[in-house]
């Protein structure tokens, strides 16, 4: 009998072992009272060491609340599972450890915790506050994309839950303690999480958190109510939260892409409030609904008289003379002038900004053509999206526009912009000497603003770039962005590129720019963007620049 047993305890001892370094025994005070395995590596002590201590020596003073609510849920659901913890070894160094536990119901308040020490790049991940939650909504979709393909490749449940404490009074709480409660939050939010990481902080009083199926019966907006109670009576916190199950089945990839960061947006945005969707497949069916609203919106307005042009003049810094317009998209609304930022994200978010590049190129060669804003010998720039570009079913119709109207090409030139990042470079620049072949010249558009400008420099044939404002405003104060500035221009007049300056707006700017080399200027100095140039007279005299300069 007694063989029968040990035999027993032997293959639940290996049970535990196949998935970890180090099986504990705690008991109902916290203190361990059964340890068998690597301890030594995991926390610098024997098995034998090990018993009586308190298992929160063992853990980092950041992680013990979480470990507190972990062990609180093992009271209530009888187990967690690669909970990821910080080990605290006896010479005050580090480990970090992934960290399961069960609790048998005839067991009188006994624990059990499996502990697998995380090895490699998980080991220096944990090392390097990888283990922080997302800051952002968009590393939180991340996260998200990545569990829900856990759940997909090991049949787990997950849910997502989405919790906004703007709601409350936080009457006799200073900052700090603020700080410290929002922290205890994530803790709590941690011990339920799947894997103890799944949380994210969408802004300073929201949160995210991927759980398991289990966990939606758990009440998440009344502990942590009164968590804020416990801290400061005075507290009056209303927690409010939606629940969603990750369920998917009939999307794809990219439209699960498409349905989170719907969610997850309208709730930073709204907050939980008003937020009430079952599954991300309601979440996909509604954000496609307004979606379309907004697309056709949308495409009413660009195709409407409300979608004009102002232009404003790049100017020669040798001579101040004229060299072409930038042809600026607006929309008008109640006869006043819109700019379409928001609109062109949008465009872009949902892949229709080749629409509005499009509309834009046709009305630019209806300008040149008829010549009633603009004077008959006057050269026009029209902005073109990296995504557009990219895109060959755009070049096609474009390239069929602009031989039907060959005699205007001269006069029309092209700004890339870096808004959408172009990923194939040998194609794109394809697309821009088909462009340049015709006789439209070329312009590299917001140059330096951009991590990859130096590589579109590389890879793409320009005829011009134009050095974004920002480079220009931060060396008038500083001769290092001065420096570089004046490196930027050199390497442009070597590749036999021009250059423009943005946001010229003074004297002091035209001296800057000409001391750097660079060979045009943009900006209110010479004029601001208006309807109808056919008659323009720059604000600026270049007498006036080269009497000042003597």
């Amino acid at each position: 009998m007694t063989d029968s047993i040990r035999r027993q305890r032997d293959r639940f001892v290996a049970f535990a072992f196949a998935g970890a370094d180090l099986l504990l025994e705690v008991g109902p005070d916290g203190c361990i009272t059964f340890c068998a395995g690597a301890s030594r590596p995991l926390f610098g002590l024997d098995n034998s060491q090990m018993l009586g201590r308190d298992l929160f020596a063992l853990i980092a003073p950041q992680d013990h609340f979480t470990l507190r609510e972990a062990l609180v849920r093992l009271g209530k659901r009888g187990r967690f599972d690669r909970l990821k913890l910080t080990g605290l070894r006896s010479d005050g160094s580090t480990v970090p450890s992934l960290f399961s536990g069960i609790q048998l119901p005839d067991r009188s308040g006994l624990v059990h915790l499996t502990i697998a020490k995380l090895k490699g790049s998980a080991a220096a991940a944990g090392l390097d506050d990888s283990l922080a939650p997302p800051q952002t909504p968009g590393s939180f979709v991340q996260m998200v994309e990545q569990r829900l393909k856990e759940s997909f490749d090991v049949g787990d449940d997950y849910a997502m839950t989405l919790l906004d404490l703007s709601q409350g009074e936080w009457d006799g709480l200073e900052p700090e303690q603020v700080s410290a409660f929002l922290d205890n939050v994530e803790g709590y939010l941690k011990a339920w999480s799947v894997g103890g990481e799944s949380v994210g902080r969408l802004d300073d009083s929201k949160f995210g958190i991927i759980h398991e199926d289990e966990a939606l019966n758990e009440d998440f907006n009344s502990h942590i109510e009164d968590m804020a109670r416990k801290m400061s009576p005075e507290t009056r916190l209303s927690v409010s939260s939606a629940s969603l199950e990750m369920t998917a089945e009939s999307l794809t990839p990219q439209d699960v892409t498409k349905a989170l960061i719907y969610t997850i947006n309208r709730f930073v945005s709204q907050g939980g409030q008003n937020l009430s969707i079952g599954s991300l497949t309601d979440g996909y069916r509604q954000a496609v609904g307004e979606t379309l609203a907004r697309v056709n919106s949308f495409r009413h307005a660009i195709h409407s008289e409300r979608f004009v042009f102002v232009f404003q003049p790049v100017v020669s810094l040798g001579d101040f003379r004229i060299h072409h317009y930038e042809a600026l998209a607006r929309f008008l609304r109640d006869n006043k002038v819109f700019l379409p930022s928001r609109i062109v994200s949008f465009a872009e978010d949902v892949g229709v900004v080749s629409e509005l590049d499009m509309v834009a190129c046709r009305k630019a060669l209806q300008v040149l053509r008829q010549n009633a804003v603009v004077r008959p010998t006057d050269s026009i720039a029209v902005n073109l999206s990296g995504r557009s570009i990219a895109s060959s079913a755009f070049l096609a119709d474009l390239l069929s526009l602009l031989k039907r109207e060959s005699d205007l090409l001269p006069r029309l030139m092209f700004e890339i912009t870096e808004s959408s990042e172009i990923t194939d470079l040998p194609a794109a620049n394809a697309a821009l000497t088909m462009l340049r072949k015709l006789g439209c010249a070329v312009c590299l558009d917001d140059f330096g603003a951009g991590a990859a400008a130096f590589q579109y420099l590389r890879a793409l044939e320009v005829d011009y770039v134009k050095i974004d404002g920002s480079y220009i405003q931060e060396a008038l104060g500083s001769s290092r962005a001065s420096a570089f500035l004046k490196a930027m221009a050199a390497l442009c007049h070597d590749l036999g590129i021009k250059t423009v300056g943005e946001r010229v707006e003074d004297r002091q700017s035209i001296r800057l720019l000409r001391e750097a080399g660079v060979n045009y200027g943009q900006g209110y100095y010479f004029a601001r963007p208006r309807s109808d140039v056919s008659k323009l007279v720059l604000n600026a005299r270049w007498d006036a620049c080269q009497e000042e300069a003597v």
